[in-house]
């Protein structure tokens, strides 16, 4: 049963608590973030914690999750075998939240806090979207560049494409300081993921000039 539509009263009360549970979580862990510190934050009731989101594990899932659009979507085309329509919508999907501004360094802090201090969400993030991922990605890189099957340096052309986009996260504050635009300006940002999908294509293409030329060397 599809649950019925916040009210805007409700929906900005359940905003208000996701904000400041984001930001509590991201600044103190889980462990250390009370529910009544999140509704006072939120200048809200305990109770709709609850009413909202279960219990403070469910709101913890929801900060994690939400605020970044949820677990990233990517296929590979009707027939699964699209390499270029997989490049478009990963590193699109990836790029997206950079709009959000500041909270999406606040999402960045949970998810390496996360990563350091385990509940759970992150295992099951790297088991249920980032390995299968990564899988795919493989096995259309190894038709791209001529491989039987993933072998090391697939492996690190699928990573080296994953690391386009994550230097932006991961070097915002830098990004910042040099060259703000890439990020303050919606229109920049496109064309940034639009230059990050055509790296992506020169990387293959490079790789798949050098195994040409070691097979000729070896022939």
């Amino acid at each position: 049963m599809v649950p019925a539509p916040l009210t805007p009263e409700a929906a900005d009360s359940r905003a208000r608590l996701l904000s400041a549970a984001l930001r509590l979580f991201a600044e103190n862990g889980f462990a250390k973030t009370s529910i009544r510190q999140i509704a006072e934050a939120a200048g809200a009731n305990t109770a709709l914690i609850s009413y909202y989101f279960g219990d403070k594990k469910g709101l913890y899932n929801a900060a994690y999750a939400e605020p970044l659009g949820g677990p990233m979507q990517v296929d590979a085309g009707p027939d699964g075998d699209s390499l270029d329509i997989f490049l478009e919508q990963f590193l699109t999907a990836f790029m997206r939240p950079l709009d959000m501004g500041d909270q999406v360094e606040l999402c960045m802090r949970l998810h390496f806090r996360e990563m350091l201090d385990p509940t759970g969400l992150w295992q099951q993030e790297l088991e249920e979207e980032i390995k299968p991922m990564h899988a795919t990605l493989a096995r259309l890189l190894c038709r791209a560049v001529g491989a039987a099957s993933p072998d090391e340096d697939v492996h690190r052309l699928a990573l080296a494409i994953s690391a386009l986009p994550l230097q932006y996260y991961a070097n915002r504050e830098l990004i910042q300081q040099m060259a703000p635009q890439l990020l303050d300006d919606p229109e920049c940002l496109q064309a940034t993921t639009r230059r990050l999908i055509d790296f992506a294509h020169h990387l293959i293409a490079g790789e798949a000039r050098r195994r040409q030329a070691l097979a000729g060397d070896a022939s």
